[in-house]
Protein backbone atom coordinates (compact mmCIF):
# COMPACT_ATOMS: atom_id res chain seq x y z
CA UNK A 1 0.00 0.00 0.00
CA UNK A 2 1.31 3.47 -0.83
CA UNK A 3 0.37 6.85 0.50
CA UNK A 4 0.86 10.02 -1.58
CA UNK A 5 1.99 13.18 0.15
CA UNK A 6 1.72 16.37 -1.93
CA UNK A 7 3.81 19.20 -0.58
CA UNK A 8 4.17 22.59 -2.39
CA UNK A 9 3.48 21.09 -5.80
CA UNK A 10 5.89 18.20 -5.30
CA UNK A 11 4.64 14.69 -5.02
CA UNK A 12 6.48 12.42 -2.61
CA UNK A 13 5.55 8.82 -2.12
CA UNK A 14 6.36 6.78 0.98
CA UNK A 15 5.20 3.39 2.23
CA UNK A 16 2.29 3.42 4.66
CA UNK A 17 2.82 1.77 8.04
CA UNK A 18 1.59 -1.77 8.04
CA UNK A 19 -0.02 -3.51 11.01
CA UNK A 20 0.39 -7.26 11.37
CA UNK A 21 -2.42 -9.52 12.42
CA UNK A 22 -1.75 -11.64 15.52
CA UNK A 23 -1.31 -14.75 13.42
CA UNK A 24 0.32 -13.08 10.39
CA UNK A 25 3.47 -15.15 10.82
CA UNK A 26 1.58 -18.39 10.19
CA UNK A 27 -0.59 -16.84 7.48
CA UNK A 28 2.37 -15.38 5.56
CA UNK A 29 4.29 -18.60 5.76
CA UNK A 30 1.28 -20.58 4.58
CA UNK A 31 0.49 -18.22 1.68
CA UNK A 32 4.04 -18.09 0.36
CA UNK A 33 4.57 -21.83 0.55
CA UNK A 34 1.17 -22.45 -1.01
CA UNK A 35 1.79 -20.50 -4.24
CA UNK A 36 3.03 -23.62 -6.02
CA UNK A 37 0.59 -26.01 -4.40
CA UNK A 38 -2.59 -27.56 -5.69
CA UNK A 39 -6.00 -26.01 -5.01
CA UNK A 40 -6.77 -28.84 -2.59
CA UNK A 41 -3.63 -28.13 -0.59
CA UNK A 42 -4.39 -24.41 -0.51
CA UNK A 43 -7.93 -25.14 0.61
CA UNK A 44 -6.59 -27.29 3.45
CA UNK A 45 -4.20 -24.53 4.55
CA UNK A 46 -7.00 -21.96 4.60
CA UNK A 47 -9.13 -24.36 6.65
CA UNK A 48 -6.25 -24.78 9.12
CA UNK A 49 -5.81 -21.00 9.44
CA UNK A 50 -9.52 -20.60 10.14
CA UNK A 51 -9.36 -23.31 12.79
CA UNK A 52 -6.37 -21.63 14.44
CA UNK A 53 -8.22 -18.32 14.47
CA UNK A 54 -11.32 -19.97 15.95
CA UNK A 55 -9.26 -21.65 18.67
CA UNK A 56 -7.57 -18.34 19.50
CA UNK A 57 -10.93 -16.60 19.79
CA UNK A 58 -12.30 -19.33 22.07
CA UNK A 59 -9.43 -19.36 24.58
CA UNK A 60 -8.21 -15.78 24.17
CA UNK A 61 -10.96 -14.09 26.19
CA UNK A 62 -10.67 -16.28 29.30
CA UNK A 63 -8.79 -14.86 32.28
CA UNK A 64 -8.61 -17.92 34.53
CA UNK A 65 -5.65 -20.28 33.82
CA UNK A 66 -7.49 -23.45 34.78
CA UNK A 67 -10.51 -22.49 32.69
CA UNK A 68 -8.29 -21.70 29.69
CA UNK A 69 -6.98 -25.27 29.82
CA UNK A 70 -10.41 -26.82 30.35
CA UNK A 71 -11.91 -24.94 27.40
CA UNK A 72 -8.87 -25.75 25.25
CA UNK A 73 -9.17 -29.43 26.14
CA UNK A 74 -12.85 -29.44 25.24
CA UNK A 75 -12.28 -27.61 21.92
CA UNK A 76 -9.38 -29.83 20.87
CA UNK A 77 -11.36 -32.95 21.68
CA UNK A 78 -14.62 -31.93 20.02
CA UNK A 79 -13.14 -30.16 16.98
CA UNK A 80 -9.98 -32.13 16.22
CA UNK A 81 -10.38 -35.36 18.16
CA UNK A 82 -7.18 -34.64 20.10
CA UNK A 83 -6.94 -35.77 23.71
CA UNK A 84 -5.23 -33.13 25.86
CA UNK A 85 -3.50 -34.76 28.82
CA UNK A 86 -1.76 -31.97 30.70
CA UNK A 87 -0.39 -28.43 30.62
CA UNK A 88 2.68 -27.47 32.62
CA UNK A 89 4.01 -23.94 33.10
CA UNK A 90 7.30 -22.58 34.34
CA UNK A 91 7.33 -19.89 37.00
CA UNK A 92 8.92 -16.77 35.52
CA UNK A 93 9.37 -15.24 38.99
CA UNK A 94 12.18 -17.72 39.66
CA UNK A 95 13.90 -16.87 36.41
CA UNK A 96 13.54 -20.44 35.17
CA UNK A 97 12.86 -19.85 31.49
CA UNK A 98 12.59 -16.88 29.18
CA UNK A 99 11.03 -16.81 25.76
CA UNK A 100 13.12 -16.85 22.62
CA UNK A 101 16.56 -18.11 21.82
CA UNK A 102 19.33 -16.25 23.51
CA UNK A 103 17.03 -14.50 25.98
CA UNK A 104 18.16 -15.44 29.45
CA UNK A 105 19.65 -18.68 30.71
CA UNK A 106 18.16 -21.94 31.88
CA UNK A 107 18.71 -22.70 35.50
CA UNK A 108 19.90 -26.08 36.70
CA UNK A 109 17.65 -29.06 36.03
CA UNK A 110 16.76 -29.28 39.72
CA UNK A 111 15.76 -25.63 39.84
CA UNK A 112 13.70 -25.97 36.66
CA UNK A 113 11.79 -28.93 38.04
CA UNK A 114 11.15 -27.07 41.27
CA UNK A 115 9.70 -24.08 39.39
CA UNK A 116 7.37 -26.08 37.11
CA UNK A 117 3.71 -26.34 38.05
CA UNK A 118 0.93 -28.41 36.52
CA UNK A 119 -1.90 -26.10 35.51
CA UNK A 120 -4.11 -28.82 34.07
CA UNK A 121 -4.12 -32.63 34.12
CA UNK A 122 -6.78 -34.84 32.56
CA UNK A 123 -8.13 -37.93 34.29
CA UNK A 124 -6.96 -39.99 31.32
CA UNK A 125 -3.36 -39.05 32.11
CA UNK A 126 -3.37 -41.44 35.06
CA UNK A 127 -3.85 -44.42 32.77
CA UNK A 128 -0.74 -43.68 30.69
CA UNK A 129 2.37 -45.19 32.17
CA UNK A 130 4.54 -45.24 29.03
CA UNK A 131 6.13 -42.02 27.81
CA UNK A 132 5.65 -43.33 24.28
CA UNK A 133 1.90 -42.78 24.76
CA UNK A 134 2.38 -39.04 25.21
CA UNK A 135 3.50 -36.34 22.80
CA UNK A 136 4.84 -33.30 24.65
CA UNK A 137 5.05 -30.02 22.73
CA UNK A 138 6.98 -27.05 24.21
CA UNK A 139 5.45 -23.58 24.06
CA UNK A 140 7.24 -21.30 21.55
CA UNK A 141 8.26 -18.85 24.29
CA UNK A 142 9.57 -21.59 26.59
CA UNK A 143 6.92 -20.84 29.22
CA UNK A 144 5.56 -24.37 29.42
CA UNK A 145 4.50 -27.53 27.63
CA UNK A 146 1.36 -29.13 26.22
CA UNK A 147 0.98 -32.92 26.38
CA UNK A 148 -1.32 -34.78 24.01
CA UNK A 149 -2.21 -38.45 23.60
CA UNK A 150 -0.24 -39.91 20.69
CA UNK A 151 -3.09 -42.30 19.97
CA UNK A 152 -5.51 -39.40 19.41
CA UNK A 153 -2.98 -37.85 17.00
CA UNK A 154 -2.39 -41.07 15.05
CA UNK A 155 -4.83 -40.22 12.27
CA UNK A 156 -4.28 -36.45 12.38
CA UNK A 157 -3.45 -34.97 8.97
CA UNK A 158 -2.75 -31.45 10.21
CA UNK A 159 0.48 -29.68 9.28
CA UNK A 160 3.30 -28.73 11.63
CA UNK A 161 2.33 -25.08 11.09
CA UNK A 162 -1.15 -25.87 12.36
CA UNK A 163 0.32 -27.53 15.46
CA UNK A 164 2.46 -24.44 15.99
CA UNK A 165 -0.51 -22.09 15.64
CA UNK A 166 -2.60 -24.00 18.17
CA UNK A 167 0.22 -24.26 20.71
CA UNK A 168 1.17 -20.59 20.30
CA UNK A 169 -2.43 -19.47 20.87
CA UNK A 170 -2.70 -21.63 23.96
CA UNK A 171 0.61 -20.30 25.31
CA UNK A 172 -0.40 -16.68 24.70
CA UNK A 173 -3.84 -17.06 26.26
CA UNK A 174 -2.47 -18.95 29.24
CA UNK A 175 0.24 -16.33 29.83
CA UNK A 176 -2.37 -13.54 29.84
CA UNK A 177 -4.62 -15.49 32.22
CA UNK A 178 -1.75 -16.27 34.60
CA UNK A 179 -0.71 -12.62 34.63
CA UNK A 180 -4.28 -11.57 35.39
CA UNK A 181 -4.39 -14.16 38.17
CA UNK A 182 -1.09 -12.86 39.56
CA UNK A 183 -2.30 -9.24 39.59
CA UNK A 184 -5.58 -10.28 41.21
CA UNK A 185 -3.66 -12.11 43.91
CA UNK A 186 -1.39 -9.10 44.48
CA UNK A 187 -4.43 -6.86 44.94
CA UNK A 188 -5.62 -9.17 47.74
CA UNK A 189 -2.31 -9.44 49.59
CA UNK A 190 -0.16 -7.26 51.80
CA UNK A 191 3.06 -6.67 49.87
CA UNK A 192 5.37 -7.13 52.86
CA UNK A 193 3.97 -10.21 54.61
CA UNK A 194 2.01 -11.87 51.81
CA UNK A 195 -1.02 -12.14 54.10
CA UNK A 196 -4.51 -11.05 53.05
CA UNK A 197 -5.01 -7.30 53.28
CA UNK A 198 -7.67 -5.63 55.40
CA UNK A 199 -10.18 -5.17 52.56
CA UNK A 200 -10.21 -8.86 51.70
CA UNK A 201 -10.23 -9.89 55.37
CA UNK A 202 -13.28 -7.80 56.21
CA UNK A 203 -15.09 -9.14 53.14
CA UNK A 204 -14.43 -12.71 54.31
CA UNK A 205 -15.54 -11.79 57.82
CA UNK A 206 -18.79 -10.43 56.34
CA UNK A 207 -19.39 -13.70 54.50
CA UNK A 208 -18.75 -15.72 57.66
CA UNK A 209 -21.10 -13.56 59.74
CA UNK A 210 -23.91 -14.02 57.19
CA UNK A 211 -23.73 -17.83 57.09
CA UNK A 212 -26.93 -19.57 58.13
CA UNK A 213 -25.55 -21.89 60.76
CA UNK A 214 -25.65 -22.35 64.50
CA UNK A 215 -21.89 -22.93 64.69
CA UNK A 216 -19.84 -20.24 66.44
CA UNK A 217 -16.94 -18.30 64.98
CA UNK A 218 -14.21 -16.16 66.52
CA UNK A 219 -12.24 -13.09 65.50
CA UNK A 220 -8.73 -12.45 66.79
CA UNK A 221 -7.11 -9.02 66.67
CA UNK A 222 -3.38 -9.24 67.37
CA UNK A 223 -1.09 -6.30 68.08
CA UNK A 224 2.70 -6.28 68.42
CA UNK A 225 3.70 -4.87 71.79
CA UNK A 226 5.92 -1.77 71.83
CA UNK A 227 6.44 -1.90 68.08
CA UNK A 228 7.07 1.82 67.82
CA UNK A 229 10.05 1.41 70.11
CA UNK A 230 11.47 -1.25 67.77
CA UNK A 231 11.22 1.14 64.81
CA UNK A 232 12.66 4.05 66.77
CA UNK A 233 15.55 2.03 68.20
CA UNK A 234 16.54 -0.27 65.35
CA UNK A 235 14.98 1.34 62.28
CA UNK A 236 12.07 0.47 60.02
CA UNK A 237 14.04 -2.30 58.35
CA UNK A 238 14.20 -4.12 61.65
CA UNK A 239 10.49 -3.42 62.16
CA UNK A 240 9.75 -5.03 58.81
CA UNK A 241 11.82 -8.05 59.84
CA UNK A 242 9.66 -8.44 62.95
CA UNK A 243 6.45 -8.14 60.94
CA UNK A 244 7.59 -10.81 58.47
CA UNK A 245 8.62 -13.16 61.29
CA UNK A 246 5.28 -12.78 63.07
CA UNK A 247 3.42 -13.30 59.77
CA UNK A 248 5.33 -16.54 59.24
CA UNK A 249 4.44 -17.65 62.77
CA UNK A 250 0.78 -16.89 62.01
CA UNK A 251 0.86 -19.23 59.03
CA UNK A 252 2.41 -21.97 61.12
CA UNK A 253 0.05 -21.57 64.07
CA UNK A 254 -3.37 -21.63 62.41
CA UNK A 255 -5.37 -23.98 60.20
CA UNK A 256 -5.65 -23.64 56.46
CA UNK A 257 -9.35 -22.95 56.93
CA UNK A 258 -8.55 -19.94 59.11
CA UNK A 259 -8.21 -16.54 57.42
CA UNK A 260 -5.03 -14.70 58.41
CA UNK A 261 -4.44 -11.05 57.48
CA UNK A 262 -2.34 -8.00 58.13
CA UNK A 263 -5.04 -5.74 59.47
CA UNK A 264 -2.95 -2.58 59.45
CA UNK A 265 0.44 -1.36 60.70
CA UNK A 266 1.59 -3.75 63.42
CA UNK A 267 -1.88 -5.29 63.80
CA UNK A 268 -3.02 -8.66 62.43
CA UNK A 269 -6.44 -10.27 62.18
CA UNK A 270 -7.44 -13.94 62.20
CA UNK A 271 -10.89 -15.33 61.44
CA UNK A 272 -11.56 -18.74 63.02
CA UNK A 273 -14.66 -20.40 61.51
CA UNK A 274 -16.48 -23.00 63.60
CA UNK A 275 -14.49 -22.02 66.69
CA UNK A 276 -15.92 -21.38 70.15
CA UNK A 277 -14.55 -18.90 72.69
CA UNK A 278 -12.72 -21.58 74.66
CA UNK A 279 -11.10 -23.07 71.57
CA UNK A 280 -10.14 -19.62 70.30
CA UNK A 281 -8.43 -18.86 73.61
CA UNK A 282 -6.41 -22.07 73.38
CA UNK A 283 -5.08 -21.37 69.87
CA UNK A 284 -4.52 -17.68 70.64
CA UNK A 285 -2.54 -18.54 73.76
CA UNK A 286 -0.46 -21.05 71.83
CA UNK A 287 0.30 -18.43 69.18
CA UNK A 288 1.24 -15.85 71.83
CA UNK A 289 3.69 -18.31 73.36
CA UNK A 290 5.17 -19.16 69.96
CA UNK A 291 5.84 -15.49 69.23
CA UNK A 292 7.48 -15.08 72.64
CA UNK A 293 10.06 -17.70 71.61
CA UNK A 294 11.26 -15.61 68.65
CA UNK A 295 14.71 -14.05 68.87
CA UNK A 296 15.58 -11.88 65.86
CA UNK A 297 19.20 -10.72 65.51
CA UNK A 298 19.58 -7.04 64.58
CA UNK A 299 22.87 -5.11 64.74
CA UNK A 300 24.50 -7.60 67.15
CA UNK A 301 21.43 -7.37 69.35
CA UNK A 302 18.30 -9.49 69.58
CA UNK A 303 14.70 -8.39 69.29
CA UNK A 304 12.28 -10.58 71.23
CA UNK A 305 8.77 -9.51 70.19
CA UNK A 306 5.57 -10.19 72.10
CA UNK A 307 1.93 -9.79 71.14
CA UNK A 308 -1.35 -8.96 72.79
CA UNK A 309 -4.49 -10.70 71.53
CA UNK A 310 -8.14 -9.68 71.71
CA UNK A 311 -10.86 -12.25 70.91
CA UNK A 312 -14.51 -11.73 70.01
CA UNK A 313 -16.49 -14.98 69.76
CA UNK A 314 -19.99 -15.13 68.26
CA UNK A 315 -22.42 -17.85 69.34
CA UNK A 316 -25.64 -16.43 67.88
CA UNK A 317 -25.27 -14.74 64.47
CA UNK A 318 -28.78 -13.32 64.20
CA UNK A 319 -28.65 -9.52 64.42
CA UNK A 320 -24.86 -9.43 64.73
CA UNK A 321 -23.08 -6.87 62.56
CA UNK A 322 -19.47 -7.23 61.48
CA UNK A 323 -18.70 -3.81 62.92
CA UNK A 324 -19.92 -5.07 66.31
CA UNK A 325 -17.62 -8.10 66.16
CA UNK A 326 -14.60 -5.96 65.27
CA UNK A 327 -15.40 -3.46 67.99
CA UNK A 328 -15.72 -6.22 70.61
CA UNK A 329 -12.40 -7.78 69.57
CA UNK A 330 -10.81 -4.33 69.74
CA UNK A 331 -12.14 -3.86 73.28
CA UNK A 332 -10.66 -7.22 74.31
CA UNK A 333 -7.34 -6.22 72.72
CA UNK A 334 -7.35 -2.94 74.63
CA UNK A 335 -7.99 -4.88 77.82
CA UNK A 336 -4.97 -7.09 77.09
CA UNK A 337 -2.83 -3.98 76.56
CA UNK A 338 -3.85 -2.10 79.70
CA UNK A 339 -3.48 -5.16 81.93
CA UNK A 340 0.18 -5.68 81.09
CA UNK A 341 0.52 -6.68 77.40
CA UNK A 342 1.76 -10.07 76.15
CA UNK A 343 -1.54 -11.72 77.04
CA UNK A 344 -4.90 -12.89 75.67
CA UNK A 345 -8.30 -11.42 76.56
CA UNK A 346 -11.64 -12.53 75.13
CA UNK A 347 -15.24 -11.43 74.85
CA UNK A 348 -18.46 -13.21 73.87
CA UNK A 349 -21.27 -11.97 71.64
CA UNK A 350 -24.59 -13.76 71.25
CA UNK A 351 -27.07 -15.56 73.46
CA UNK A 352 -24.72 -15.92 76.44
CA UNK A 353 -23.07 -12.49 76.24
Amino acid sequence: MLQSHIMAGNCTVKPARMTRAPYARHELKSTNSGCDESPAALERRVAELLLVADFGAVVGSILDPRQVCEVASSWLGETLGWQMLSVCCHDFSTGTMRGGAGRGRHLSKKRQEGATSTVFIAAAQKGLSDAADVRTIPFPDGSGTLSLSRQSLAESQYSDEFFGGVVENLARSLAAARECDRLKNLSMRDHLTGLYNRRVFEAMLEVEARKRTTKPFSLLLIDLDDFKRVNDTYGHGAGDQVLVAVAKMLRLSFRKSDVVSRYGGEEFGVLLPDTSQDSARVVAERFRQNVATLSLPVNKEKIMPTVSVGIASVTLRLGIEVADVIEEADRALYQAKVTGKNRVCSSLLGENS
